[in-house]
């Protein structure tokens, strides 16, 4: 792969990569770190990749993994550190906390709705754009937000969570 190839995919994707990291991580400095990591992933995959219009999605899926393991990785930190060291634990830990919410009732649900889940509400695409992503018709997408939507008081029953 030629030096101007590399400049391409870095100017056509690393803004993608980017954002998606620093979404998921929630800090510049490790966004940066982890965009370099998908890239390289990028570099090394991207002549294997057959459709090269499915080279977003496959961006976004590496880049969710990527950083999925990183905050897996700095979970299992944070739970060998005991609030009284941290100066402002409240804060850390309500955050730690609420995520670990949303990651529990998460695994509930299979990665289609998921997907649906996260690309509309967080990502905030639209229809089209998950469409693009995921392979989900706008009609599949809309039937698996329902089911999120109908699921998601059972689901917080089950954990307790009922008067949430």
């Amino acid at each position: 792969m030629s030096q101007s190839e590399i400049d391409r995919l870095y100017r056509t994707y690393g803004f993608i990569i980017y954002g998606r990291c620093i979404r998921l991580l929630g800090s510049r400095d490790e966004a940066r770190d982890a965009m370099q990591v998908v890239f390289m992933k990028l570099l090394q995959a991207y002549d294997t990749i057959q459709e090269k219009e499915k080279v977003v999605p496959w961006i976004f899926r590496t880049a969710q993994n990527h950083c999925f393991n990183l905050l897996r990785d700095r979970k299992k930190f944070v739970r060998e550190i005991q609030p009284d060291d941290c100066v402002d634990s409240r804060s850390d830990g309500d955050r730690i906390a609420k995520r670990d919410l949303i990651e529990r009732i998460m695994k509930r649900f299979n990665n289609d709705i998921r997907d649906a889940v996260y690309y509309t509400y967080v990502e905030e695409f639209d229809q089209r754009e998950i469409q693009k992503l995921t392979g989900q018709s706008p009609a599949t997408i809309r039937r698996n937000l329902k089911r999120f939507r109908d699921a998601l008081p059972v689901a917080l029953k089950r954990l307790g969570l009922d008067g949430v």
